[in-house]
């Protein structure tokens, strides 16, 4: 039987790491290995190197930064938008009964299960599967993929949000109205629909029709905001000039330059916060985890005293209870729990990874699944204030003005804004909410695709400005046709296929190898070692990893296949995009999907034995050994490990895992 190299691990004569049970190591029985005793994770650069001249995984500066870059990623643009209007579409107050048993039962296990997945072991997404189920790699490789396609498309929300956050700051210094409200008036509106809300006189709006403030198409000279004009004529410049003639998928038309120069800065200011990793990045969500939640406030504050407001928040929060009776209102309160959160995105085990050993990580997962529920709940009630107010205005019912998607953020709310004292600033502080919720998001989606990447050549970590110069101008540089004139098809795209059933999907796996593979009472093990007693989980989380999360993701699953529809423009819900643009959002799916049985049968190909069935028992276990000082990752010691069963050489094999104990 091999041995491993005793001369490649560095340990300290005054403290000797049990290989058997190797929690790691406290201030008075370990040293790090550069030496230094201390345990301050300040100390921790990012291109900090070992002995061996190899670089050091980095840390963060203090809790707060990991908590707080926590809040960023969960805490993004769907719960402003999405949130409200599933919620009322769904049952209103009554919508949030399903919605909190599938919190309580899938989104708080599986949260708090990845960040101590990636904590225990140090490692990204994909690195963390080597060191624990070398059978799930592509678990890991299907995360990075779909946080890659979500990055693209994602940051295209940040340009659109960009653009109209400088326009309103531009028109307040100029003293002119903001862009969209006398839209009607501007040279590439098409008058003969276009309808102006703050210029029309009061008594002739109630004889407006309702289709006005709706999401249809203005194909047939349907009437049509201004709000809803500027959005497709300016923003996205999907029709040409004065016309009903629009761009398509087919013909995408001309790059929009005003769109690229928000893109490039949108980028740029992503690039910035991950230059050092977390280092940086731990910086700027100081800004991007509170600044939303003051905005948020303000806006509640101020939409609860308009006249019209209760009876917005009605519509919001009073119960159909009838509504608990469709399986279609459970599956979408899990969806919405679901993204939201995050899970499943690899995301949380990046984050966790880059935590001290130690860290309560259980009381990190409950903090932020908590303050994700309540931002969605205070965003339902800020929007549907200003909805009721809207309405008001309007004389016409809360459900006429209500829409989902982009449309609520960008038509329905900056109409809203229109009818207010002061639109300048109310539209200033929304469109700061709207960028620093995404950009947080953003943030976090591509530090997955950048740890995988030094986490696969470690050298580069010493790089890393580089290395995020390179992946965000190659990210911009794949955005580029998003930002045509028919690139809003190509959005569309990408946000119903680039993180739907493939996420699901992942998500099935990941809670079960975790749980079924690396086994449930090893994961618990594992979490006693950082935890001490706080890590002994009780029958209720333990239930929920083992059965209920992997049931109710089937059915997801299932409810999302059963009521798949083609991707479609939100404005001609009776029109879809071309099949061959259908194709292009499942080749998506099946990118990030089929890394999994793709990695799991290369791990068994490359696993030691001489059957399948030798093989396949082998992939189960991992090829090297953590050896873990002071929450700090150090390097692998490579250790040929031959298992429990199947030996090579015909002998009881030896096996040391840091996730097992000797009597396991």
């Amino acid at each position: 039987m091999r041995m491993f190299n005793r001369a490649s691990i560095n340990i300290t004569s005054e403290a000797q790491v049990d290989f058997r049970d190797p929690a790691r190591a406290t201030q008075s029985d370990a040293q790090p290995a550069n030496g230094d005793a201390s345990t301050d994770v300040t100390d921790t650069k990012q291109d900090s190197k070992s002995n061996d001249g190899k670089p050091v995984r980095a840390q963060w500066n203090n809790k707060a930064e990991f908590l707080l870059s926590c809040i960023s990623l969960s805490v993004g643009l769907g719960n402003v938008w999405r949130f409200p209007y599933v919620a009322y579409a769904n049952g209103g107050g009554a919508f949030l009964i399903p919605y909190i048993i599938v919190l309580l039962l899938v989104g708080k296990p599986m949260y708090f299960m990845e960040i101590a997945f990636g904590q225990y072991h140090s490692q990204g997404p994909v690195k963390v599967w080597k060191r624990s189920v070398p059978f799930a790699k592509g678990v890991g490789v299907a995360q990075v993929a779909v946080c890659f396609f979500v990055a693209i498309f994602y940051v295209i929300l940040m340009s659109w949000t960009m653009f109209y956050f400088w326009t309103t700051l531009i028109a307040a210094i100029k003293s002119e109205p903001v862009p969209w409200a006398d839209f009607c008036n501007h040279e590439y509106a098409f008058k003969e629909s276009c309808v102006s809300f703050s210029a029309a006189d009061e008594k002739e709006i109630p004889t407006l029709p309702v289709v006005v403030f709706t999401n249809v198409s203005t194909d047939g000279f349907k009437p049509q905001s201004a709000a809803q004009q500027y959005f497709d004529r300016v923003v996205l410049n999907k029709y040409k000039k004065a016309t009903l003639e629009r761009y398509t998928l087919s013909n995408m038309g001309d790059v929009n330059l005003g769109m690229l120069g928000c893109l490039a800065g949108s980028w740029l200011l992503v690039c910035l916060s991950l230059l050092k990793g977390v280092k940086s990045s731990g910086k700027v969500v100081y800004i991007t985890s509170t600044m939303p939640f003051i905005v948020l406030f303000i806006l509640l504050g101020r939409g609860a005293s308009l006249e019209g407001a209760v009876e917005g928040i009605k519509y919001f929060v009073i119960p159909q209870f009838d509504k608990l009776l469709v399986i279609d209102t459970w599956r979408a309160a899990a969806e919405q729990m679901f993204f939201s959160l995050s899970v499943a995105y690899g995301s949380l085990t990046m984050l966790g990874s880059y935590n001290q050993f130690n860290n309560n990580c259980y009381q990190d997962g409950l903090i932020v699944s908590v303050m994700d529920s309540l931002t969605s709940i205070t965003s339902g009630l800020a929007m549907f204030s200003v909805l009721g107010y809207l309405a008001g205005r309007l004389d016409v019912g809360v459900e006429s003005v209500v829409s989902s998607g982009p449309g609520l953020a960008f038509v329905t709310f900056p109409e809203a804004l229109t009818q207010m004292p002061v639109p300048h600033l109310w539209g200033i502080l929304f469109f700061i909410m709207l960028y620093t919720l995404g950009l947080g998001s953003e943030i976090g989606l591509l530090e997955s695709v950048l740890t995988f990447v030094c986490d696969r050549y470690p050298v580069l970590r010493t790089k890393r400005p580089y290395v995020a110069a390179v992946g965000c101008t190659i990210c911009f540089l794949i955005g580029i046709p998003f930002i045509t004139q028919g690139g809003e098809e190509l959005f569309n795209i990408f946000n119903d296929y680039a993180a739907g059933l493939s996420v699901l999907f992942i998500a099935i796996f990941e809670v079960s190898c975790i749980m079924w593979i690396y086994g449930a009472k090893r994961f618990v093990n594992n979490l006693q070692k950082m935890l001490g007693d706080k890590g002994k989980m009780g029958v209720y989380i333990r239930t929920a990893w083992i059965v209920l999360s992997p049931a109710i993701l089937i059915f997801i699953l299932v409810m999302s296949v059963i009521v798949y529809k083609p991707s479609h423009d939100p404005e001609r819900p009776t029109e879809t995009i071309p099949a061959w643009g259908d194709a292009l959002g499942w080749v998506l799916v099946v990118i990030a999907a089929i890394q999994i049985p793709i990695w799991a049968g290369v791990e068994v190909y490359k696993a030691k034995g001489i059957t399948f069935k030798e093989k396949l028992y082998q992939s189960l276990w991992p090829d090297e050994i953590m050896v873990p000082e002071h929450g700090n990752t150090v390097e692998m010691a490579a250790i040929d490990s031959e298992r429990n069963a199947y030996p090579s050489n015909g002998e009881k094999a030896a096996y040391v895992n840091t996730g097992y104990t000797k009597d396991e």
